[in-house]
């Protein structure tokens, strides 16, 4: 049978000198592994096509029996250049495809996802890098909500205390009152307000919301890093995201 959907290219891996595999999240399907032969041959331009990023419309041959599809052809839908040339934006847009790869959301196709990666992608390529972090803390708010990961931010796990500053509890995955913690991994009442405030706010105005200082903002990413590593411990696996971790 043979299937076509928009998706977006996650990453690819060499199978042979002339073939790749492929894992993409399509907006019909969800998480697809292809594999398309001949594609890395000097004449072939389809594997410039199947780069990680790319936004394409795939048509490929479908078996239920085969955990890997077959590679027919595809076109790009949209290119995010401006990622490419921007160091900081590769790093975030790469940690955000790989949490989507390392999340349990096989075959599990959602129209809501497909469109986070890609207004989310949008977003960082179209916006200065002073803004880029709010739409890569948005993109991790989001998609733990529909993950069913949503955190408990303003109040203390254990006691109910209303929080102005927070600690990340390792093992529990949730924040924790001065009183009921041991943890260092501290949050503060800015940090708090802001994930609340990203709960709720849209991504078109993201940029209407108060900024943080640069110190606050590597608060909230070492704590979204250690609640991701919590809840999706695969990401353990990537590279991209522990690197991201030594520069936060």
């Amino acid at each position: 049978m043979i299937c076509s959907t928009n998706a977006i290219v996650l990453n690819n891996t060499k199978f042979s000198d002339s073939s790749l595999i492929c894992n993409l999240y399509s907006k019909d399907y969800g998480k697809l592994s292809i594999i398309a032969k001949g594609v890395r041959k000097l004449k072939n331009l389809n594997g410039a096509i199947l780069q990680p990023l790319n936004h394409i419309h795939l048509i490929y041959y479908y078996k239920s029996k085969r955990n890997i599809q077959t590679y027919k052809e595809a076109s790009i839908v949209q290119k995010y250049d401006n990622i490419a040339n921007n160091y900081e934006k590769i790093i975030l847009s790469s940690v955000m495809l790989d949490i989507i790869n390392y999340s349990s959301i096989e075959d599990n196709p959602c129209n809501i996802i497909f469109r986070l990666i890609n207004k989310s992608l949008e977003k960082i390529n179209s916006s200065n890098s002073a803004n880029i972090v709010y739409y890569f803390i948005f993109f991790n708010i989001q998609l733990l909500i529909y993950l069913g990961y949503k955190p408990l931010i303003k109040k203390c796990y254990n006691c109910n205390q209303i929080l102005k500053t927070g600690f990340f509890n390792h093992a529990s995955g949730q924040l924790e009152c001065s009183k009921c913690t041991n943890s260092k991994t501290k949050i503060n009442y800015d940090s708090i307000q802001l994930i609340d405030q990203l709960f709720n706010t849209h991504i078109d105005k993201i940029d209407r919301l108060f900024k943080l200082d640069e110190n606050a903002l590597k608060n909230i990413n070492k704590y979204f890093f250690h609640y991701i590593l919590h809840h999706i411990p695969n990401m353990k696996k990537s590279k991209a995201y522990m690197n991201y971790n030594q520069k936060i």
